[in-house]
């Protein structure tokens, strides 16, 4: 648990440490080559044969967007959650790759402020009960979205959908999720 603490820890720090300097090379003439942000979601799960369940995922969604020039960019994202309460614990590392469409020509500086939609894959693993079942799944997701301009950087909201098929090692049901990310992004 303290190694995944350490973790979790360490992947805040990186998200806010760097960002103020990085929001500092956006104000230049130059087309910023990266797009580093984060995100605080809140979802709707609904497991098959089961009741939904609505959650705020924290501490946050990490993202690292490769900008282009075109209409299609490329985004890893990293979700990390945590849960610990009646003598167990449990924990999802998600890493996730996603591509962005923008729709339209786009707006603001280096004229990526706008609409765009999202479609990606990831990879969750996980571990439940202090460890004692653990293992991965994969998760397919869609969303609409669109970034406002917000300083040096930009606001985004999003609105997904993700689909979560069952795995029977692991005594997962199939899980529809419905939500809505927030965030801030900063380019470099």
């Amino acid at each position: 648990m303290r190694r995944l603490l350490a973790v979790a820890a360490l992947a805040s720090g990186c998200a806010i440490v760097p960002a103020a300097g990085w929001a500092q090379g956006a104000g230049g003439r130059a087309t910023p080559h990266h797009e580093f942000g984060v995100d605080l979601a809140m979802v709707y799960q609904s497991p098959s044969g089961g009741s939904g369940v609505f959650r705020i995922m924290t501490p946050v969604d990490v993202r690292l967007g490769f900008v282009s020039t075109g209409k299609v960019s490329l985004e890893p994202r990293l979700v990390l959650n945590f849960a610990s309460g009646a003598g167990s614990t449990a924990y999802n590392i998600g890493p996730d790759l996603n591509l962005l469409w923008k729709l339209g020509a786009g707006s603001g500086p280096h004229r990526l402020m706008g609409p765009y939609l999202t479609a990606g894959a990831g990879v969750n693993i996980v571990s439940f009960g202090s460890g004692s079942t653990s293992g991965a799944t994969v998760t397919l997701n869609a969303g609409l979205g669109t970034r406002a301009q917000l300083g040096s950087g930009a606001f985004r909201i999003e609105g997904f959908v993700a689909y979560t098929p069952k795995n029977t090692s692991l005594g997962t049901a199939n899980t529809l999720s419905i939500g809505a990310r927030a965030g801030v992004s900063l380019w470099h």
